[in-house]
């Protein structure tokens, strides 16, 4: 008898590499001269997973959001994850945006996946359980030939593979 082999498609980013990236981001406005006496402030909600942008309107915020999504890209963090918020002013010519730190799949691109799965042709089975996707098959290859898929896909999340297990 073959056993089933499963893996999870989730969409969460690795959460220490985020706290790494926003408090990198916050050591280099305070050390970076460009940024230098303009009371930029880089702050994060960790409950609702949000992170909130303070600096003056025009080229130090554009500089502010360029220098986030550097950090996050060096920890491997997909910027896919970001939704830069459009900007709000609040008076002095300052601009707050907020960035939600997105994660969990959407009940509607969790259905566009699991239709390409079974669009496949392949012998494997695509569960929708919350806000992950768990894929199981009895032939550990047509798994893989389902993660090489959905990599070459764009669904607009940022997707990743995990719990990859033979039972």
């Amino acid at each position: 008898m073959a056993k089933d082999s499963s893996f999870d498609i989730i969409s969460e980013p690795d959460w220490a590499e985020v706290l790494n990236a926003i408090d990198q981001t916050r050591r280099e406005v305070s050390t970076r001269y460009d940024f230098r006496g303009h009371g930029v402030v880089v702050e994060y909600n960790t409950s609702e997973r949000l992170i909130t942008l303070d600096a003056p309107a025009g080229l130090v915020m554009e500089s502010l959001k360029t220098v986030l999504g550097e950090k996050m890209a060096k920890r491997q963090v997909s910027l896919k994850f970001l939704d830069f918020g459009s900007p709000e002013d609040h008076g002095m010519n300052r601009q707050r945006v907020q960035v939600p730190i997105k994660s969990g799949i959407a009940s509607d691109v969790a259905k566009k996946i699991q239709k390409v799965i079974r669009g496949m042709g392949i012998k494997v089975e695509a569960q929708i359980q919350g806000e992950a996707i768990r894929v199981s098959g009895k032939n550990r290859d047509d798994l893989q030939t389902v993660m090489q898929t959905l990599k070459s896909q764009d669904f607009g999340i940022e997707l990743v593979y995990n719990n990859f297990r033979t039972a």
